[in-house]
């Protein structure tokens, strides 16, 4: 048996949410004992009381959570300034939580502490890994390999950032929040692990589409992009968005291919175009020699990145069984981008999967997974990865 029970409120009245919030998880629990608790809440959340109420109506359980951009779920859609909770129940499958503190310092020491603090509490062998670090203070690809050392290649790293106060109108805030236990900490990595005879599968995509062709990244500089095709990478941008500006064109992230003749590609979003020098800084590294393309979407092209993703995601999961429960990390970019149709993205993950399965996730600051099964993990921007459970 394996069972999510989710709960969520946007009730301006903390005890109020919180009364809906466990309600909603009782009654989809239907008896069964919570093994571990996924807490999404506003950074602006009064956290410590959350989670001081979560432990007297469920004591012992695992607990992990994250500062979100806005808070999904199959109760409520998609919400600001809510509460969600998701509970955990299954008699095959362990559920335990892990925190790595200070990713500035050492981010491979914070990933090893992480993973090490969840395997403690369970002797079954990992099977999935859901993260929420903060991201912006080191390499994301340190981290990974942090987490690929301590779990081995064959576990998934799936998960999102998670968000700092202000991650779109200031994206030089950094600071974001993770939950693990009664410890409520910044500039860590949160970590769900599910140990044992877990079915699940997940499914990755953006919406964006390449525009015009393709060009070598050759010269990269201090962590920025230098050149491309051996010519200033501003250029590059100038070609197509004009030469006045040195605003980040947020609409039009880069796409990424690891070779010339690649199909598949993940995203890299410029923050700052630098008409001094001609470099292109963007949210997460970029390697010399990979090849780019300038990249465009429409809402309905973005919204279409959800059904892509599920679809990938429903096509995978093993046979024999459905899904009984869905997680879903959406990039703050999309729903900066989508506007007051940001609720589409949820409805449409609820008509795919199915109303009556669960479903938890949240607005993020980068997201994690493969781009392909068997792959490891990549670090994402502008990116939706829908996960699906089960026994």
């Amino acid at each position: 048996m394996f069972r999510m029970a989710v709960g969520h409120s946007d009730d301006i009245d903390l005890e109020a949410a919180l009364a809906t919030v466990f309600s909603e998880c009782d009654a989809a629990l239907a008896g069964a004992a919570p093994k571990a608790g996924f807490l999404l809440a506003s950074w602006e959340a009064d956290h410590p009381a959350i989670i001081r109420a979560i432990q007297a109506r469920y004591p012992g359980i695992e607990l992990v959570g994250s500062s979100t951009s806005g808070e999904m779920s199959s109760e409520l859609g998609f919400v600001e300034d809510s509460i969600a909770l998701a509970l955990f129940a299954s008699d095959t499958v362990d559920i335990t939580v892990g925190l790595g503190r200070d990713l500035a310092a050492d981010p491979p020491a914070a990933a090893r502490a992480a993973v090490r603090d969840a395997r403690s509490r369970t002797a079954l062998p990992p099977a999935l890994c859901v993260i929420f670090p903060t991201i912006g203070l080191s390499d994301p690809y340190a981290l990974l390999d942090g987490l690929r050392a301590e779990l081995g290649p064959d576990v998934p790293i799936l998960g999102g950032g998670a968000s700092p106060q202000d991650p779109v109108d200031n994206p030089a805030a950094t600071m974001s929040k993770q939950l693990v236990g009664d410890a409520v900490v910044e500039g860590g990595v949160a970590i769900l692990l599910f140990s044992g005879p877990l079915a699940f599968s997940y499914g990755v995509d953006t919406g964006w589409r390449g525009v015009g062709p393709r060009a070598v990244v050759s010269s990269i500089v201090d962590g920025k992009v230098h050149e491309i095709d051996g010519r200033p990478a501003i250029e590059f941008f100038d070609r197509y968005l004009g030469t006045t500006t040195t605003a980040p064109p947020i609409a039009n992230p880069l796409a990424v291919f690891d070779s010339p003749d690649a199909t598949d590609f993940y995203l890299r979003t410029a923050t700052f175009l630098d008409r001094s020098n001609g470099d292109v800084s963007t949210f997460g590294p970029i390697p010399e020699g990979v090849t780019v393309q300038l990249t465009v979407a429409a809402t309905d092209q973005i919204v279409e990145g959800v059904r892509s993703s599920v679809s990938e995601a429903l096509r995978t999961f093993p046979s024999g069984a459905g899904p009984d429960a869905a997680l879903v990390y959406s990039c703050a970019t999309r729903r900066f981008l989508l506007g007051t149709r940001t609720s589409r993205e949820i409805e449409l993950m609820r008509d795919l999967v199915g109303r009556e399965v669960p479903i938890a996730g949240f607005y993020c600051l980068g997201e994690f997974a493969p781009l392909a099964s068997g792959e490891g993990s990549r670090f994402h921007n502008a990116t939706v990865v829908s996960v699906l459970l089960g026994a």
